[in-house]
């Protein structure tokens, strides 16, 4: 009966909701790559403003605010020393290094390297106007590792000059200081921001900083022609890993950092840095141009448990140039895009021995050094896409990329034998070589409009991922390499949904999505903290993404998201399953994905009292339980867990001055989780935060 009085009320909405819609549903670009309401499109994408972003929250890490997307999930790992865990729809959860499978841009500019591995740290909360994430089949026309797209877009510069000065605190000495400045001066736009973060962690040893300067500047050199400039720069001159833990240390003492973590002194330092300029040209009013040309720096210097140093310096450069056209066909709307992409890399890639606590500097100490390679890599891809309306209710949406993805492996150290022995007798072994490979994605979809409240839509497309360096690196663990027999991972990508507006204050998406993989990349082998992979697995992932937004009266708003994702593997094989060649197991057909969580679930009420500018909110963040290990072991599953956030904020304003405070209090029932598992190891938990406070002010003046 509940279901048919629903169906009804879809149907019996009139066009007088239709005015609501584009409030309602974001303005999204990341799919169509010119502005769309997300409404009308045949996918799944939302968009989290800046507003929500900064609402009571530290503006630390994406973490914060994942939760609120269906399909989603961003876990902080309880050390900044590993990048935040990043997955979408199970693409990217059993990534052992960094994000994999998901594609990152902040203002356009890739933060992925051209073999597909990436990284969210740099991205600055602070300024970001709108985040976008879309899921599903439209994430491969960005090409290798798309399994999802996160896209970030730093926000304009207020019309008035104004500096904005920010602190937080919190529990165990987690601080964060804030300025920014932005403006307007006649056609120059711009907006900086630097911040530092610090904490204690929650953790033993867990200790960290990070420095992180992002800016923007746009220069309207005419009417048609727009020049922006951006630039990011982070640091993190300490921070200390406490590893996870294995399923006993996490039940004996969650806080605790993992064994052998301070004997050795595992730390980790850090410098990433990346620019970038886009020119923006409009030919006429029917044709645009867009150019993006970035380049970056990454320094990465770890102390692994295993009593060995690993580190990397990679260059990054590339350019993005695409071409817009809108028009008529047939007295219909038709929007066409087509453009060229290029990104390349070079990593110097050294693997030292180190005996312990020392913290003197690897570099030049070469009778440790055991490993120092060079590493390139190239993504060449064209791509055209095309929107077209052939009534005022359907919406067609098509598109084709083609990719080319060269990886290539110099061997600068030919000291090493097949046993790993280094010596004056040793017979000298080449790790050198390289590999190419191709792949062309088709996706469409369609959006048939029922009602003016009420659309329905499907969509299918063809995804590919190919190997990181991180997993060529070795072919055996006895460190020789690089490993270059695997093949890219090929997904077939299906989906259907609805999104309707069900009263003029009420907003319901809906989307069934299935996802078939084969050659996908899993260990098959490690020991001393190096890996071994191979494209040996098929899976499926099914499931279902619900969301609904409503406008209460009294001014109370009622949001909630769930996920279920069924996951699993369609062929058996041998997998790694702890440390060592004799802990190899053959995992069977239907066990699920480790690092995938079958429900999750986001449920926020807020509350306003637009008299005081005061806002509050209560969230409840659930997760089911998640394997660690691809053989299902029970032993390392990780529990469902459920926890509970509260928020509060409140704002003033006298003449040029603005000011607002907040409150908040994480994990209030001081519920006892793991927050990500590291899947396949022996160590896998990584703890969640117990109960928590932070408190901020803003303060900001504005020169008139």
């Amino acid at each position: 009966m509940k279901i048919r009085l629903l169906l009804l009320s879809l149907f019996a909405s009139t066009s007088a909701f239709a005015g609501d819609i584009k409030t309602l549903s974001p303005t999204v670009v990341t799919a169509t790559r010119y502005e769309t309401n997300s409404f009308d499109l045949p996918l799944s994408i939302d968009a989290v403003t800046g507003s929500e972003i900064r609402d009571a929250r530290t503006g630390a890490n994406l973490s914060e605010i994942a939760p609120r997307i269906p399909g989603v999930v961003i876990n902080y790992r309880s050390t900044a020393a590993q990048e935040l865990s990043i997955s979408t729809r199970g693409f990217g959860a059993r990534s052992q290094f960094g994000v994999k499978g998901i594609r990152i841009y902040a203002d356009g500019i890739p933060q992925n390297s051209a073999d597909g591995q990436g990284q969210a740290g740099s991205i600055n909360l602070d300024t970001l106007g709108q985040i976008e994430f879309m899921r599903g089949p439209f994430s491969a026309l960005y090409g290798n590792s798309s399994g999802g797209v996160v896209q970030a877009f730093t926000r304009d510069g207020a019309k008035d000059p104004t500096i904005t000065v920010g602190a937080s605190s919190g529990t165990w000495n987690t601080n964060k200081q804030s300025i920014t400045y932005e403006g307007q001066a006649g056609p120059v736009n711009y907006i900086l921001n630097a911040y530092q973060y610090v904490s204690d962690g929650y953790r033993d040893f867990s200790q960290y900083r990070r420095d992180n300067f992002n800016g923007k500047i746009s220069y309207q050199f005419n009417p048609d022609t727009k020049f922006t400039f951006v630039g990011n720069y982070m640091d993190q001159p300490y921070t200390n890993d406490p590893n996870a833990l294995t399923p006993a240390e996490f039940a004996l003492n969650s806080r605790s950092s993992g064994a052998g973590a301070k004997d050795k002194n595992t730390r980790l330092y850090r410098i990433n840095s990346y620019g970038g300029i886009i020119i923006d040209h409009n030919l006429s009013e029917k044709d645009s141009l867009r150019f993006m040309a970035y380049s970056g720096e990454r320094s990465n210097l770890q102390y692994l448990i295993a009593g060995a140093a690993a580190e990397i310096k990679r260059e990054t450069q590339g350019f993005d140039f695409r071409w817009n056209r809108k028009d008529l066909f047939l007295n219909r709307p038709l929007n066409f895009t087509a453009g060229l992409s290029y990104d390349a890399m070079e990593d110097i890639r050294s693997r030292y021995s180190y005996p312990g606590t020392d913290v003197y500097e690897p570099l030049g100490y070469e009778p440790n050094k055991n490993r120092r390679e060079k590493q390139t890599a190239f993504s060449a891809d064209q791509y055209i896409q095309a929107s077209y309306e052939p009534t005022d209710r359907f919406l067609v949406i098509a598109g084709l990329r083609h990719s080319r993805v060269g990886i290539k492996n110099e061997d600068l150290w030919l000291g090493e034998t097949q046993g790993g022995v280094i010596g004056a007798n040793a017979t000298p072994v080449d790790s050198s070589g390289q590999v190419t490979y191709t792949n062309t994605s088709p996706v469409a979809g369609v959006t048939f409009k029922v009602t003016p409240t009420l659309n329905v839509y499907a969509n299918y497309g063809r995804g590919f991922e190919t190997p990181t360096f991180a997993e060529t690196t070795y072919s055996t663990v006895a460190g020789a390499g690089p490993n270059l027999s695997m093949v890219p991972t090929k997904s077939k990508n299906y989906e259907i949904g609805l999104k309707a507006f069900i009263s003029s204050n009420t907003r319901v998406n809906v989307a069934l999505f299935k996802v078939d993989t084969k050659n996908e990349i899993v260990v098959t082998n490690s020991a001393s903290g190096q890996n071994v992979y191979g494209s040996n697995a098929n899976t499926e992932r099914k499931g279902i993404e619900f969301s609904l937004d409503s406008r209460l009266p009294y001014n109370f708003n009622f949001y909630q998201t769930y996920t279920y994702l069924d996951s699993e593997f369609k062929n058996s094989f041998s997998n790694y399953v702890g440390s060592g060649n004799s802990n190899l197991t053959s995992v069977a057909v239907g066990n699920r994905l480790a690092g995938v969580y079958k429900n999750t679930a986001y449920t926020e009420l807020s509350w306003k009292y637009p008299a005081l500018n005061f806002s509050s909110a209560i969230e409840n963040i659930y997760y089911s339980d998640v394997h660690g290990f691809d053989s299902n072991a029970a032993l390392n599953r990780a529990d469902a867990f459920s926890i509970v956030n509260l928020r509060a904020s409140i704002k003033q304003s006298y003449n040029n001055w603005n000011f607002s405070e907040f409150v908040r209090a994480d994990n209030i029932f001081d519920e006892k989780y793991v927050g990500n598992v590291r899947v396949n190891n022996n160590a896998t938990f990584e703890p969640g935060a117990p109960r928590n406070y932070t408190v901020g002010i803003t303060s900001s003046y504005t020169f008139k």
